[in-house]
């Protein structure tokens, strides 16, 4: 059996190459994660043509999914997933290894682990490296946004949030970031670093602070959409 990851309209999915005659698409608890296994000599291009056909409802039993499981508990164990700016990949837990950490490894999230840890052990341990690749992406992306728009920050934060993206202290001008905001595509990262430096310059969310939005972000409505679903 071969696997790939292919993305159709939007559409992440972890392609399956095995020994059966027809196609199928199965949507994965907790998280939806998208699988379709296909027969092993079929063209991509056709397996594509059948995701595009099946989209809208692949998207609706994906919701439906993620919806019904919203609540359970993660135990950070093997056949779990893990979203990662948009995209969802499968965990693959790794026990009785040299040391502790995580790592992104042919369209997987490798948990290696010392010994017998506990879930909160590994969620902590996991939690901390999503951090960083989200701290990453955050020092990419926020020198840009503040060259754009003359506006920058006297420092910034990584936390995490419960019910904000961002926030931005007018005074002091920090911002603090949501850590929730490294499972979402990019361009929302983007669009909550350029919300919180437009308070910089505009306390309020009125006529003015939206121009702003405007000016430098023509879509930022469709992103902040995609944000909160």
């Amino acid at each position: 059996m071969s696997e790939k990851r292919i993305s159709v309209a939007g559409i992440e999915a972890t392609l399956l190459r095995k020994s059966v005659k027809n196609l199928r698409v199965t949507i994965v608890p907790p998280d939806g994660e998208v699988r379709v296994s296909a027969p092993k000599l079929m063209p991509e291009a056709l397996i594509r043509a059948f995701l595009l056909q099946k989209a809208d409802w692949i998207r609706a039993h994906t919701e439906k999914v993620r919806k019904s499981h919203a609540n359970e508990p993660k135990q950070y164990e093997s056949g779990e997933t893990v979203k990662l700016f948009g995209q969802v990949y499968p965990l693959c837990v790794l026990e009785n290894q040299k040391k502790n950490g995580v790592a992104l490894e042919a369209d997987r999230i490798v948990l290696s682990l010392k010994g017998d840890v506990s879930k909160e052990k590994r969620e902590a341990i996991l939690n901390e490296w999503l951090r960083e690749r989200l701290k990453a992406e955050i020092e990419h992306f926020l020198p840009l946004w503040s060259g754009l728009t003359g506006l920058v920050p006297s420092t910034w934060a990584v936390r995490d949030m419960a019910s904000r993206w961002g926030s931005c202290n007018t005074k002091t001008r920090k911002i603090n970031l949501n850590l929730q905001l490294v499972h979402y595509p990019l361009i929302c990262l983007e669009y909550v670093i350029l919300h919180e430096l437009c308070h910089i310059k505009v306390h309020g969310h009125g006529a003015e602070f939206k121009a702003l939005l405007d000016r430098y972000m023509p879509d930022w409505k469709a992103r902040k959409k995609l944000l909160n679903g």
